[in-house]
């Protein structure tokens, strides 16, 4: 099992934008419908921050590469962080799920 994590922070004028473009990104991957992945995104309090988790429940390639509006998607948070944001590994401490 692997984690990545990518954060970034925006302009407030851009925060609907990156709304969208992660509604589009959601709507790809459903329809891609790729397995072994829990992938998140959320926006941090009212602000501009914004967090995306990817799990992959194996040690294979990332089935995102694969979905074009993921590339895509990667690409414009650069443009809106101002810079490029690589994601970063992360080591779960604790979880709990039902």
């Amino acid at each position: 099992m692997s984690l990545q994590i990518v954060r970034f922070n925006t302009e407030a004028p851009q925060v609907p934008r990156v709304e969208e473009a992660l509604r589009k990104l959601f709507a790809a991957i459903e329809a891609a419908a790729p397995t072994g992945i829990d992938y998140t995104a959320v926006r941090v309090g009212d602000g501009p921050e914004f967090l995306l988790t990817l799990q992959l429940a194996g040690a294979g390639a990332n089935p995102l590469l694969d979905i074009p509006e993921a590339l895509a998607f990667r690409t414009e948070i650069a443009r809106w962080a101002n810079g490029p944001v690589p994601p970063q590994p992360a080591t779960v401490l604790g979880r709990y799920s039902r």
